[in-house]
């Protein structure tokens, strides 16, 4: 075997590869372009195969007989192309593309006909340089128009890639140069074939030169992917330790909500039972007091002893209904829709008529702000926080209670501010506590801010406070917000 001979086997391993791989990647998503360059490469092996038989000394019949599949393989070459350059261009195919593609795989079925692309003589041509004799079939009339239509196609070619280029398509600076490659190797094969020059046919190795380009920037694409797909993944675990995290909270939420709505259930049902004896309780000890008053002067001592009892029930009265009332707000079931403005309206409305003349209460609630709670667990919290504020301003002074709305992030942020005594660290640490209070008028019971923090988590919100003595204290709750 020659080196011509040897180029031509090279070539065609090559572009066997490249088509190969070409064809396997075409079947993967995003990819589907690479299906027509398979076809640019099957082609080029095809050509190459065909090559080996004007170097090897073959009758002339066999000689004729390649140069048809040859001229054949390189018409569906230039259409692979032309289809390619489309779609990597991003053009949209017209009537008149549509009509030459179909026009080049006529002519390729043509080329196989004898007699129509080449006659039956076979000249031969001499390349010293890789000692070899290249016996050519002598081409027709119409086989050199056959050959112009091949230049006018590969130019065309040319020009997208080179128009593509100008427009800043990544990488159609390379395919452009590598085609443009391969349109001075068939120039030279078309000059060697008059056999006035004594070089070698190049078009086999020309074939490869863009396909090597189109690999290279294959390999750049190939990367580009994984690492946007890296990318991808970390962010998607991300997202993953995201909603887990939320949906971890989500179930802490629920059975937190579950246990509240439990103790809700049981505070009302205490209660309940509490209340009815309680009150028998109370009827008969009113009866005995009325009984001793109309004794004549005795009973001072009993009298006092009903006193003291009656007025520890009329406390327990009060914590019973305190308890129920808590009950209820925390056995509401979670969910709903609250409008912001109009439960702070009516809470700060009530609050006014609790606070008196005063405490003078403010408000600034955006409109459009509705979060996802039930109006009536809202309004019973909020209740709670307006009647501390309230109670934290000193008697003796007037006093000032702002409540505010925001947004914030995904939530909505209400403020309840008091320019009141303000708590020492230690109570505000305790200031959740179930049954811990700092009123020493026997109003606090001890039980407000327990069950509004567990109301508030139960919805997948939070409440907090903000204090220091002397400068007042600042109760934040904050509610998912609900859109629409």
């Amino acid at each position: 075997m020659n080196v011509a001979a040897a180029i031509a086997a090279s070539a065609a391993l090559v572009a066997v590869l490249a088509g190969a791989l070409s064809r396997r990647l075409s079947l993967a998503p995003g990819w589907r372009d690479q299906h027509r360059f398979s076809l640019v490469a099957f082609s080029a092996a095809a050509y190459a195969v065909c090559n080996l038989a004007t170097t090897l000394g073959l009758p002339d019949p066999i000689v004729t007989l390649t140069s048809r599949f040859q001229v054949a393989s390189a018409l569906v070459h230039f259409w692979a192309w032309f289809g390619y350059s489309e779609t990597f261009a991003g053009l949209k195919p017209g009537r008149w593309q549509h009509a030459a593609s179909r026009a080049f795989l006529l002519l390729a079925a043509l080329a196989l006909i004898p007699g129509v692309v080449f006659t039956y003589d076979v000249v031969s041509h001499e390349v010293p340089a890789f000692g070899a004799v290249y016996r050519d079939a002598l081409p027709t009339t119409f086989g050199y128009a056959v050959f112009a239509v091949l230049l006018g196609a590969s130019l065309v070619t040319w020009w997208r890639f080179v128009r593509a280029w100008r427009a800043g398509i990544r990488h159609a600076g390379v395919h452009a140069a590598a085609f443009g490659t391969l349109i001075l190797f068939g120039l030279n094969d078309a000059f060697a074939t008059t056999g006035r020059f004594p070089t070698p046919y190049l078009l086999d190795t020309g074939f490869i030169v863009p396909i090597v380009a189109v690999y290279w920037t294959i390999t750049v694409r190939f990367s580009d992917n994984a690492r946007a797909l890296q990318s991808m993944r970390a962010r998607l675990e991300e997202l993953v330790d995201t909603r887990t995290h939320a949906l971890a909270e989500a179930q802490a939420a629920l059975h937190q909500s579950e246990k509240l709505a439990a103790l809700g259930r049981f505070a009302t049902a205490v209660a309940h039972e509490i209340r009815d004896p309680a009150a028998v309780i109370t009827t008969n000890l009113r009866l005995l007091e009325d009984g001793l008053r109309r004794a004549d002067g005795s009973g001072h001592e009993g009298r006092d002893a009903i006193a003291d009892a009656l007025a520890a029930l009329e406390r327990l009265g009060t914590l019973v209904r305190a308890l129920a009332d808590a009950g209820g707000a925390a056995a509401a079931e979670p969910g709903g829709r609250a409008v912001v403005a109009d439960v702070v309206r009516a809470s700060v409305s009530h609050a006014r008529i609790r606070a008196g003349d005063r405490i003078r209460i403010l408000e600034e609630i955006p409109a459009g702000l509705s979060v996802r709670a039930r109006p009536e667990s809202v309004a019973h919290v909020l209740g709670n926080l307006l009647a501390n504020a309230a109670d934290a301003v000193p008697e003796g002074r007037a006093g000032r209670v702002e409540v505010r709305a925001e947004r914030r992030g995904g939530a909505v942020r209400i403020t309840v501010s008091d320019d009141g005594a303000g708590m020492p660290p230690d109570v505000l640490r305790r200031a959740f506590e179930p049954f811990f209070s700092t009123k020493r008028d026997g109003r606090g019971r001890g039980l407000g801010l327990a069950i509004s923090r567990g109301v508030v988590e139960g919805s997948g919100g939070a409440l907090w406070l903000e204090s220091e003595p002397g400068k007042g204290t600042r109760a934040v709750l904050e509610l998912p917000e609900l859109g629409g």
